[in-house]
């Protein structure tokens, strides 16, 4: 065999050796004993080329179905030297039935653009042992609850921010009544002597001096003026107009009146006030006035003849 051949051969076993030492993976338990509960560490360290990007297992709560991972360790780089990176993550396991369990082996790759290489550790073994429990020692009762004294400084701790809270609920009760009822003034409409003739042109006028169409308020405006004229038509005729609708008021309404024009101008009113109100009606400015002019006509003449109602 020509001598250029074996040093192909020799050469080739070098770069193999290389490689194989390149890519190793070490796993070690310390201690490799320990009882129910306790913690152990789980170190492994990695060989690798270096510039290769190293993928990890991942981190998962049990090694095994046995085995847990109380915490997962970072990666460390300890060392680089002739080309090649060590690394080592150390892990905090434990367990927590009596045996021996295995922890089977981890898996790495190394990835350095289209080149990958493999790594696995071999399996470990953690021995688990029961906690020793003396028999022939004297059992001792569980100590009775310690009661402490309470101090008057604990209980001011709570009855003082209790009562202030107190204080503040009705502090902030009595203010909002109080606003509530000097907000609300009587109305007119509440007061049994004023006549029904009086309270509706004083309402009519009130609303005229508010400007809520002119402020853009439409709707607000005929809700308002339907309502005044509603409330003069129920003590007027004793009717429920609150609860009608256009057509059951012009019902009981029109028999009332003894002016034709009445009833048509009562019906306009509402009419228009129900087509702002439920078809987004919008009137031209004249026709908000007039109806105004047409509810205080409607008002005047329906006053009765004599001052009694």
């Amino acid at each position: 065999m020509p001598i250029y051949r074996y040093l192909r051969i020799i050469l080739t076993l070098l770069v193999f050796s290389c490689t194989v030492h390149a890519q190793e993976a070490r796993m070690e338990i310390s201690p490799g004993e320990v009882q129910i509960g306790q913690h152990s560490r789980l170190s492994v360290e990695l060989e690798a080329p270096s510039g290769y990007i190293v993928l990890f297992p991942a981190a998962l709560d049990t090694l095994s179905r046995d085995i847990e991972v109380v915490r997962w360790g970072v990666p460390d780089t300890i060392s680089i030297s002739n080309g090649d990176m060590l690394l080592r993550q150390v892990h905090t396991i434990t367990a927590w039935e009596e045996g021996y369990y295995p922890v089977p082996p981890q898996n790495y790759k190394f990835v350095s653009g289209s080149d990958t290489l493999h790594a696995q550790t071999r399996p470990a073994l953690l021995q688990v042992s029961g906690v020793e429990v003396d028999m022939e020692s004297q059992y001792r009762d569980i100590h009775p609850i310690w009661r402490i004294p309470v101090s008057a400084l604990e209980i001011l701790g709570w009855v003082v921010p209790i009562v202030l809270l107190m204080l503040l609920a009705l502090y902030l009760v009595k203010r909002f009544y109080s606003k509530e009822s000097a907000e609300r003034k009587p109305s007119i409409w509440e007061n049994p002597d004023v006549p029904a003739h009086i309270a509706a042109i004083s309402s009519i006028e009130t609303l005229r001096r508010k400007e809520l169409w002119q402020s853009g308020r439409v709707k607000q405006y005929y809700s308002e003026l339907s309502i005044i004229l509603r409330k003069y038509i129920s003590r007027r005729y004793n009717i429920n107009a609150i609860e009608m609708t256009t057509a059951e008021i012009m019902n009981k309404l029109t028999p009332e009146l003894e002016k034709e024009n009445l009833a048509r101008t009562a019906r306009e009113i509402f009419e228009t006030a129900d087509l702002v109100k439920f078809a987004k009606h919008d009137p031209l400015p004249e026709v908000n006035n007039r109806v105004l002019e047409m509810a205080l006509e409607f008002v005047r003449g329906t006053i009765p003849q004599t001052n009694e109602e």
